[in-house]
């Protein structure tokens, strides 16, 4: 069909609009060729001629139906152009919600400018192993199919991410990455994915800046290459970087800023470890103020440099790396603030007390002398000599600005070079993807070399993008067998040659370069002469300044001014040299001469046009044009050996407002990524592919009934498009799929829905004419009605005359006094009659009342005797009761006085004893110091008469030398006398001598008489000491008799203590023994205690030495008195002992009061006596089973005790045969569910009767034992871990049952009463067979859900079990994965009830407890239910009124299911299909008016507020005939749940949640003892006891 023959009445076309770019319209009147106009009526309603050129009529778009507006991918549109792309994006962006749409190969993102929940760890999970046209659009999608196809294909992969500034590339990388790192995360300690992601933070501080565009801007282009092993596991990334922006450190336009890490470094500036850097606020440095702004709204600083700090950490970059890199940022700063000013009018000059100059050099360790000077002044080298030349203030500016943008370009390489090197783990890669983050299509009012780079990589881009295109659409027509015909697309090459080909504009710009003297207008004069004649090219008409390029997206134009400056990146060889002499070492190495033929000279090598003259700076050698086109190519190489995937990020608006969309903007950035170029090469061919199921499914309403009939769908298929499509051309039959020309889906739309309209208009016919025949039908029956009513009524009024009505009135009043007569009549009979029966009835009552009255009198008579008989009863009964209670106290009492009175007379003895011994040491003691004494006193006796003979040989000595000096002064006086004549000094020298001689004399004396004084004081201490030792004798035996008269008071309780006797008559004589014998025992101690304190108080200590001294006569007395004391305690014994006599009198009365109160406790001892005899029966019967064990019994005992017996040495066979070698599908297994438990049980019962600790401990641990390896062996077994699930759970219930504990005895037999274990206590083994049991249900579980995951989606979403409502669409490039649409297994609701119904059969041929069944089938339906409302809430074509019919179909049929195996009640299923139901009824319901808001708010309550606003938002009509949910209308929605309190604000359900299990008890009615041992099962060496 011709595309001209759809512009008929009804249709809708798009016509160019100055404002939204395109606007749609409506044809009032078809279109014939020739006609110059079209009639158009306007959304407004306005009607409008649209002029057409006649000679070749460019029809206007038509607009595509709205069935197809909203489509995931823009490929599934039948009318492919710019104004529907722009519409479909529109309502999938502003009503929808959606940000993602894919166009063909390509994923579009719009950002939304706000923070959405489609991006957490649940989402990742839910995209992780998924087909990429099975979910919604999305990143995560993107990253998957990469993924995917690394591990199938074993092919490296590339996602290019790009688009202008604002429009989310960095985020969508990030995000792409961070997928990665989740799915393959690597286990081991060095958690490589982290420190991938890690390096987004470092990278965006130093990287990106905040732009008029963007907050968050890449300055930057990055190639990231994830590094993934043999087993797709990361184990390291490698980043590289092209063209940074350079010329943002030392310049930003207004409202703009620096790169991020210099305004977090100022924030910090008064932190310790920044104090050094001598930083300032932000707007105190010129290069953080130019853009007049400072800060970003919402964003902290302070917090971005401590996730920077903490980044570069988690790195490895260690801290002096890190204050070494801020080191050179302050630097950069401080260099940006030197203040340079003019010096007349060629010099210029730098004060030497600049402080900030003075910072930069301190810093950075360089000489201020050597910067000062070569910022001012330049050197030129001549042929004969060396000039300094001072320069220009503007050019030392230049300078410093060179110096300041080549030191950060270093800095960046240099972190760049340390991140690739953290991120390097020992391991060989197997393959890598490849995340391109990369600037789009740049035009803005003046453009420079920045954007020629950009726009020049995007060209190549291009070129890369266009040749993939075309090897899929070439890979895909030959997959399906359809002729390749060549299309004509935009091919850029010639753009490419323009820019970077021999004579080209690089080319002319590196050449012009060369030249020391050349400039940006002599370079511009190169072009225009050499390039205009190249159509691509041209020169603007009123500007010699500026040339324009026409590129692929649009045509810009280029100032020249700076490309020469940039492209040479020019800094003076002087300041490189004092840079190189810096002591800082990182800034050394930044400024050193690469060796020739190293890394840096790899790329292509580019001859210019003519020879160039050899420049005086090194570093113009390679421009940096020549190093961005050899990095391109680089990059050009890596991505053409990949596979790569597109990601065209867009910016909606330029106000950053969330979900608005800017028509003009978004088509600009649509025409500049590709976008537009990929539609336009696939409108060329044919862009529409449907599968024949689809078309089947759709287009079936189309079909004849002879058409139906066939069995052969694609020969259906054909038949059909044949007969509505006569032009061959416009589709084409595949292998598969029906390939259709733009428009053809568009015209069987349209087809289709005037064939329901015809049909809807068919059914209104015959229904209205039904109404109007069945309504006729009642209002003709009813005029009969009346019109009988009206002719009875006329008729009766014609027949009717006077007299009659006279003789009518006369009946009527004998009637009425015949009738009142009658009446009375029998009103008295009856009224008569009822008295008689009344008084009959009221005596028959009374005398009936007077007998119950005697009889309850007579009843109370005998409850009062009763009741007297009863209370004397319990009266005597309790006063016995009371006797005994008191008699066992008293009993208790003094049986623990009596052992209290015990220990306490022990540890007096024990004291007394201690006492005895320290008085013997203090005997000894005494002893010694007697004799110590003693010799003391013979040595002061000896000492008096030495002193005695002393005196007197002084007094001898005195009285000789005075005898001596009279007769020396008698011969003095001679002597004088005889030599008065000699002299006079001779007599004085003898006079001298004399004197000396006598003092000398007097002196030793006097030393002897002191010596024997203090021998005398000496003797006086040692007598003082001996009476202290004497004292402290005389106080240890005044302790001793107050200890003595201690135990006498204590001794006067014995009677007290001596009454402690038996409660029994039995235990009477042998208490009167013990007492007696304790009290002999008590009076011999006490004896002995007299006999050792007699002995302690006679034993006097010798008194010969006291004798010497004055205190004998006081020791004297002090003996009579403790001989005294003694006395009196003999007399305290007398009493003690006939206070003994009285107490013997008082117990024998006592005892035989007692005696007779002791009769009440025969009966006990009778009880005690028969557990005696039980006891000895059952030692009798061990006995007797170690004499079976030892002799085996020759005959077998008649009744079975339920045990089973073995030998130790046979419990490995036991573990063998019954758990690892037994099958779940065995015979036996199956007759007697079970079975394995019991016997197991009754083998431990058997180790229990023997009461053998160590042969239960052991059976029970090989039994936990073996299971755990039959279950770690067989995890994916179902029927295995069922079958041990209900054996351990029948395990735990049998040491329950038969544990002997009351609460868990009420339904057993008598018989199992007998069975219960009688020596152990088994409480602990059962808490390891319910954590065994609770183990095996979760990987029961768990193997239930691996099966049931891929039958659920398709199950319960995508199998059209409702025959005639279909919900397919059609669909574009990214085509559903689903087993519907190949050769495989197709899953339906019923392959899902089969799956159910497998495990409930399975479940119950093993037995299983129906609680723990019902608790298992709880868990799956949840399962169900989240997985299957977490695809509707990712798949948009899911959200449909036929969708959620086709759902509550199903959950119908699980319903039937539940209610067929009875498990309704008490399994809680359904309520975990409640969230799906509700979704399945939001779907289906009206969503139109405020009730339906109000009533949506109300049933959704297990729905949260982010999956009703996702459902609204993603609701999407099948036919015309629906209507698509207003944003007004989730507005509302939105807005009363807003009430809602609490809730989750997850956007999926958990699917991994497990519900808590419980084991509850449930008796077995099986007898043990009738079970018998099936020989299949080899348990020949078990015995039944």
């Amino acid at each position: 069909m011709a595309l001209s023959e759809l512009y008929t009445k009804y249709n809708r076309v798009w016509i160019p609009d100055e404002e939204h770019v395109w606007k749609s319209a409506e044809i009032l009147r078809d279109f014939k060729p020739g006609d110059e106009t079209l009639e158009l009526q306007l959304e407004d309603g306005t009607e409008m001629l649209y002029s057409l050129d006649t000679s070749s009529p460019q029809l206007p778009h038509l607009r595509n139906p709205d069935i197809l507006v909203g489509e995931n991918d823009l490929t599934a549109l039948s009318y492919l152009h710019e104004p529907a792309v722009l519409h479909n994006l529109k309502v999938r962006f502003v009503e929808s919600k959606i940000i993602y749409t894919y166009c063909g190969i390509i994923l579009v993102a719009v950002n939304p400018y706000k923070q959405l929940h489609i991006y957490g760890d649940a989402v990742i999970h839910a995209y992780s192993g998924q087909n990429m046209g099975d979910m919604d659009p999305h990143i995560f999608a993107v990253a998957e199919e990469a993924y995917k196809q690394m591990a199938r294909n074993n092919k490296n992969q590339s996602i290019i991410v790009s688009g202008e500034s604002g429009a989310g590339k960095t985020v969508s990388a990030r995000y792409a990455m961070r997928y990665f790192a989740m799915v393959s995360k690597s286990g081991s300690k060095t958690r490589v994915e982290d420190k991938v992601l890690a390096s987004n933070p470092i990278t965006e501080a130093i990287g990106n800046a905040k732009t008029t565009r963007n907050d968050n801007s890449s300055r930057f282009g990055k190639y990231t290459e994830i590094s993934f092993d043999k087993r797709y596991q990361i184990i390291g990334a490698n980043m590289r970087t092209y063209l940074l922006e350079k010329s943002r450190v030392v310049s930003q336009s207004e409202s703009e800023r620096n790169y991020h890490i210099f305004y977090q470094m100022c924030a910090c500036a008064d932190q310790p470890e920044f104090k050094s850097l001598r930083l300032c606020e932000a707007d105190e440095f010129r290069y953080t103020s130019m853009g007049g702004e400072t800060g970003i709204e919402g964003v902290d600083d302070r917090k971005d440099m401590e996730e920077t700090r903490r980044t570069f950490s988690l790195l490895g970059l260690t801290e002096d790396f890190q204050a070494d890199v801020f080191k050179v940022l302050a630097g950069i700063l401080h260099l940006g603030n030197v203040e340079i000013r003019n010096v007349g009018s060629d010099r210029s000059s730098i004060s030497s007390s600049d402080p900030h100059m003075a910072a930069f050099c301190d810093l950075l360790g360089v000489s201020p002398d050597g910067v000062t000077r070569w910022l001012c002044h330049r050197r030129f080298v001549m042929v004969a000599e060396t000039v300094v030349k001072p320069v220009t203030s503007k050019r030392a500016v230049n300078a410093r600005d060179a110096l300041a943008k080549q030191i950060y370009a270093h800095l960046f390489d240099c972190v760049i070079h340390k991140i690739n090197a953290a991120l390097q783990v020992p391991g060989k890669q197997h393959s890598f993807i490849g995340v391109l983050d990369i600037y789009g299509f740049e035009t803005f009012d003046v453009n420079s070399f920045e954007q020629f780079c950009i726009n020049y990589a995007n060209e190549k881009l291009q070129q890369q993008f266009n040749l993939h295109v075309f090897k899929l659409e070439q890979e895909e027509y030959m997959k399906e067998d359809i002729p390749w015909t060549l299309i004509d697309f935009y091919d850029n090459q010639p753009v490419i040659d323009l820019i970077e080909a021999k004579m080209g504009i690089l080319d002319l710009l590196d050449e012009e370069c060369l030249f020391p003297q050349g400039t940006d207008q002599n370079w511009i004069q190169k072009l225009y002469n050499y390039l205009v004649d190249n159509p691509l090219f041209e020169k603007p008409r009123m500007s010699n300044e500026a040339f324009i390029i026409q590129h692929f997206a649009d045509k810009v134009e280029y100032q020249c001014w700076g490309f020469l400056e940039k492209n040479r990146d020019t800094l003076y060889e002087e300041l490189i040299d004092t840079m190189r002499t810096s002591k800082f070492p990182l800034l050394a190495n930044f400024f050193l001469e690469e060796e020739p033929g190293g890394v840096g000279s790899k790329g292509i090598k580019v001859r210019p046009a003519r020879p160039g003259v050899k420049p005086a700076n090194k570093n113009l050698r390679t421009t940096v044009g020549e190093k961005f086109r050899s990095s391109l190519y680089l990059l050009m190489e890596t991505l053409n050996a990949t596979t790569p995937h597109y990601v065209r990020c867009i910016k909606p608006n330029e106000e950053k407002m969330p979900f608005e969309y800017d028509s003009k903007r978004v088509v600009q950035q649509l025409r500049a990524c590709g976008v537009l170029e990929t539609i336009h090469i696939s409108a060329q061919s044919y862009p529409s592919r449907w599968t024949y199921i689809e078309f089947y499914s759709r287009y079936s309403i189309l079909m004849s009934q002879q058409e139906l009939l066939l069995t052969d769908k694609k020969q259906t298929c054909r038949t059909v498009l044949q007969r509505l499509i006569q032009d061959s051309n416009q589709y084409k039959f595949g292998r598969t799929k029906i390939f259709f020309r733009a428009g053809q889906v568009a015209y069987l739309e349209k087809l289709r829905l005037d064939r329901l309209r015809g049909a809807c208009v068919t059914i209104q016919k015959h229904v209205r004419g039904w109404s109007h025949r069945r309504t006729f039908l009642r209002m003709r029956e009813a005029a009969v009605v009346l019109q009988q009513y009206v002719r009875g009524q006329r008729r009766i009024r014609k027949s009717v005359t006077a007299a009659a009505l006279k003789q009518g009135w006369a009946a009527v009043v004998i009637q009425r006094y015949w009738r009142g007569y009658l009446t009375r009549q029998i009103y008295r009979t009856v009224r008569s009659s009822s008295i008689i029966i009344q008084a009959f009835t009221r005596g028959w009552i009374a005398r009936k009342r007077y007998k119950k009255m005697v009889e309850v009198q007579k009843a109370l008579i005998l409850q009062k005797y009763a009741r007297a008989w009863l209370a004397r009863r319990r009266f005597q009964t309790l006063r016995r009761l009371v006797h005994n209670v008191q008699l066992s106290y008293r009993c208790q009492q003094l049986r623990k006085k009596l052992e209290d009175q015990g220990k306490e007379n022990r540890g007096l003895l024990e004291r007394l004893t201690g006492l005895a011994g320290a008085h013997a040491q203090g005997l000894d003691k005494l002893h010694s110091l007697e004799a110590q004494l003693g010799k003391s006193a013979t040595e002061k006796t000896s000492l008096e008469e030495r002193e005695k003979k002393n005196k007197e040989d002084a007094n001898k000595t005195i009285a000789q030398l005075q005898q001596e000096k009279d007769r020396f002064i008698v011969e003095k006086q001679d002597l004088e006398k005889k030599l008065v004549n000699e002299g006079v000094v001779v007599g004085l020298s003898a006079c001298r001598v004399l004197e000396r001689k006598q003092k000398e004399q007097k002196d030793v004396s006097d030393g002897q008489i002191e010596g024997l004084t203090f021998k005398v004081e000496h003797l006086q201490n040692e007598n003082n000491q001996l009476q202290k030792l004497f004292q402290e004798k005389m106080s240890v035996n005044d302790s001793i008799g107050q200890e003595v008269t201690r135990l006498n008071q204590e001794n006067m309780v014995i009677p007290e203590l001596k009454q402690t006797v038996s409660e029994l008559q039995r235990h009477k004589q042998e208490l009167e023994d013990q007492l007696e014998e304790q009290a002999r025992g008590m009076t011999g101690r006490h004896n002995h205690n007299q006999a050792v304190i007699t002995i302690l108080i006679t034993t006097d200590p010798q008194t010969s030495v006291f004798r010497l001294l004055e205190q004998h006569e006081q020791v004297e007395k002090e003996k009579e008195e403790v001989e005294r004391r003694v006395e009196e305690l003999e007399e305290v014994l007398r009493r003690q002992k006939n206070a003994e006599t009285e107490a013997k009198a008082r117990f024998s009365q006592e005892a035989s009061r007692l005696t007779a109160e002791n009769m009440d406790f025969e009966e006990q001892l009778d009880m005690k006596e028969r557990l005696i005899r039980k006891l000895q029966n059952k030692i009798k019967s061990l006995q007797t089973s170690e004499k079976a064990n030892q002799t085996p019994a020759p005959t077998i005992p008649k009744e079975y005790l339920g045990m089973l017996e073995y030998k130790r040495e046979d419990e490995p066979k036991l573990i063998q045969y019954i758990i690892l070698d037994l099958k779940p599908r065995g015979v036996v297994v199956n007759m007697i569910p079970n079975m394995a438990a019991q016997l197991l049980f009754m083998c431990v019962r058997h180790a229990d009767y023997l009461n053998d600790g160590a042969k239960l401990k052991s059976l029970m641990n090989a039994i936990i034992s073996g299971v755990k390896k039959v279950i770690t062996d067989h995890q994916a077994d179902f029927e295995l871990l069922s079958f041990w699930l209900s054996n351990m759970y029948h395990m735990l219930n049998c040491l329950k049952q038969y544990s002997g504990e009351e609460e868990f005895m009420k339904q057993n037999s008598p018989r199992q009463n007998k069975n219960c274990l009688q020596n152990f206590d088994l409480s602990e083994h059962r808490q390891i067979f319910s954590d065994l049991a609770i183990r095996i249900y979760h990987q029961f579980i768990s193997v239930m859900e691996k099966a049931l995951v891929p039958m659920i989606v398709p199950g319960m979403l995508e199998h059209e079990s409702l025959q005639g409502i279909s919900s397919m669409k059609p669909t574009g490039f990214r085509k559903r994965s689903n087993s519907i649409y190949e050769d495989q297994e197709v899953y339906t609701i019923s392959s899902l009830l089969q799956q159910l119904n497998l495990y409930h059969i399975t479940m119950s041929q093993h037995g299983m407890e129906e609680g723990l069944v019902r608790q298992a089938v709880k868990q799956t339906f949840f399962l169900v239910g989240a997985a299957t409302l977490n695809n509707i809430l990712l798949r948009k074509d899911m959200c449909s009124c036929r969708k959620g019919m086709q759902i509550r179909c199903n959950i119908s049929y699980l319903e039937e299911w539940l209610k067929e195996k009875d498990l309704v009640q008490g399994t809680s299923a359904m309520e975990t299909l409640k969230p799906l139901c509700q979704a399945a009824w939001l779907l289906q319901v009206n969503k139109t008016t405020d009730d339906d808001a109000k009533e949506i708010v109300e049933q959704c309550s297990e729905l949260n507020t982010v999956q009703i606003v996702k459902i609204l938002n993603s609701y999407t009509p099948i036919d015309d005939f629906e209507k698509r949910v207003a944003p007004s209308f989730v507005r509302k929605v939105q807005g009363l749940l807003q009430d809602r309190e609490g809730g989750s604000s997850q956007l999926m359900l958990d699917t991994q949640y497990r519900f808590q299990v419980t084991f509850p008890f449930t008796p077995s009615s099986q007898a043990l003892e009738l079970l018998q041992l099936p020989s299949s099962l080899r348990l020949g060496f078990l015995t039944r006891i």
